[in-house]
């Protein structure tokens, strides 16, 4: 497992002290609000609170009073991005120095009509151009992202509720993302982090499996084999849970697309 450590002296801001909603604006534009609650973190009351948004080559920051006294405008615009658009967030807390003193990086936001406010948003969606394919799970990026085809109509909500593509597309999904914690960073730890993308699906995991014991730690032939027993375990149950096979059978004896 890749180790990372901090050596500027920030501190983390947890995930779980910032909210921030996306919301659908007039003519389609993109608003946001936030909230950032300090209360028991190390940071000077006087230090600014900045707010930053970002998505590929789009960069906006937005200025939101000091920690002692917060100034969170609600609805504020994304001018330039639409809104389907999937954009990340930065916060910081900056001191009279020009210094960073504290962060909290790649906030992935809930949209208010889909997700409650407590639900940890594992796998956030991005819609792109494609060519001819639907669906795409990128894996580079510093978060997994389930890309969709924006060219293909009602695709939103084609991946939100039909139960064909839940059937076809998510065991594969998950089968792919724990293949990548698992296997290739060798990140069996669902605590080394609690806002650490890796252990927050292993947790998911852990959830699905009611409780079962996390593989080893290792590279063996051995421990892989380990490993790869485990992942489809942890496919079977998510399609179980979701009831993948059920679903898709009604499906097909019904001639539901």
């Amino acid at each position: 497992m890749i180790r990372r450590f901090n050596y500027t002296g920030r501190k983390k801001i947890p995930r779980s002290k910032v909210s921030i909603s996306l919301n659908e604006g007039p003519a389609k534009t993109l608003t946001f609000d936030a909230t950032v609650d300090f209360e028991g973190l190390p940071v000077p009351p006087s230090a600014n609170i900045y707010i930053e948004a970002h998505r590929r080559g789009y960069f906006k920051r937005f200025s939101c009073g000091t920690v002692s006294a917060p100034k969170f405008t609600a609805r504020r615009i994304l001018a330039g991005l639409d809104s389907n658009a999937l954009v990340r967030f930065r916060v910081k807390a900056v001191d009279k120095k020009g210094r960073i003193v504290a962060v909290a990086d790649n906030i992935i936001p809930r949209r208010t009509e889909e997700e409650a406010a407590e639900k940890l948003y594992l796998l956030p969606v991005d819609f792109v151009d494609l060519g001819h394919a639907i669906w795409r799970l990128d894996l580079e990026s510093d978060w997994p992202t389930l890309q969709l085809n924006k060219n293909m109509e009602d695709i939103r909500e084609v991946a939100r509720s039909d139960n064909t593509f839940l059937a076809l597309v998510f065991p594969e999904v998950v089968r792919q993302v724990f293949y990548k914690i698992i296997v290739e960073e060798d990140h069996t730890d669902p605590e080394t982090d609690p806002d650490d993308w890796m252990s927050g699906w292993l947790r998911y995991a852990a959830n699905l499996l009611g409780k079962k014991q996390m593989p080893s730690s290792g590279q063996s032939e051995p421990i892989k084999q380990e490993k790869l027993k485990w992942i489809e375990d942890a496919v079977e149950a998510f399609c179980s849970n979701n009831q993948t096979l059920e679903k898709f059978i009604r499906i097909k004896k019904s001639g539901e697309s």
